[in-house]
């Protein structure tokens, strides 16, 4: 007689889930009836633990069964249908492995064509290191995006005889991309940021924090002349900060 071997949880619960928590004898279901794992050859009969084997149960089905085995035009069709699932979860990883190969050779062609127009402006060849960031760039802002930052910070900050800005123009790429993506969500953002120059330019101290908060209240053109009125006459902090609250009605 062949040795019994215990059936692991994660066994059980595939051979549940595959029969949909039903015992394939009566049809009840969990969680009317207790349900257990049955092997549709037995073990008395050298029947092995491989989940081609095993079949759901309710408890009442499986006690009262002993040896006898399912006849065998069902066992046949379980086998059919267990092979069957077992080829489609086949095709589908080996689709699922196809998928992921594909996306590794597009994102191989978009950092490519990112390099080219790189190269071609400034005479530079990124290293190993810059086109993993630049991966990432695309794939949280898109290649068209990034390119077009890559043209901008190339002309705001690259100096070919200048090696300090050739990192420098690569760094701002992603930043400058960031920025004219809250342009996008906030259309006054880019008139907040211009308060924030003028106020960097002209006094010695600003409170970066509570100056966030501030100009959240700049929400229409009107909005934007009054306080860069405000930035453009200030002294200092203090009397940006009493201008704004006079301004405002207080609360900062």
């Amino acid at each position: 007689m062949a040795e019994r071997k215990a059936i692991s949880k994660k066994t059980r619960f595939e051979v549940f889930k595959r029969d949909s928590f039903t015992c394939q004898y009566c049809g009840r279901m969990a969680p009317d009836v207790v349900l257990e794992v049955d092997h549709i050859n037995p073990i008395a009969n050298d029947g092995e633990n491989e989940i081609i084997n095993l079949v759901t149960s309710c408890f009442d089905c499986n006690r009262g069964k002993g040896k006898r085995k399912l006849s065998e035009k069902t066992e046949i069709k379980k086998q059919q249908e267990q092979l069957k699932a077992l080829n489609e979860k086949r095709e589908q990883l080996r689709m699922m492995l196809d998928w992921k190969q594909e996306l590794s050779h597009f994102e191989d062609e978009q950092v490519f064509e990112f390099e080219e127009g790189f190269y071609e402006l400034t005479e530079i060849e990124i290293t190993e290191h810059g086109k993993e960031s630049v991966k990432k760039w695309i794939k949280k802002f898109g290649l068209i995006e990034v390119l077009a930052c890559m043209e901008i910070s190339v002309s705001q900050y690259f100096l070919s005889d200048n090696k300090t800005t050739h990192e420098k123009t690569f760094n701002y790429i992603p930043r400058i991309a960031s920025v004219r993506a809250q342009q996008k969500d906030n259309p006054m953002f880019a008139k907040q940021n211009y308060i924030k120059g003028i106020l960097r330019n002209r006094i010695s101290y600003v409170n970066e924090g509570k100056l966030r908060q501030m100009l959240k209240e700049i929400e229409t053109a009107d909005h934007f002349e009054d306080v860069k009125s405000i930035a453009s006459s200030c002294r200092n902090w203090s009397d940006f900060l009493e201008q704004f609250n006079e301004w405002c009605g207080g609360g900062y």
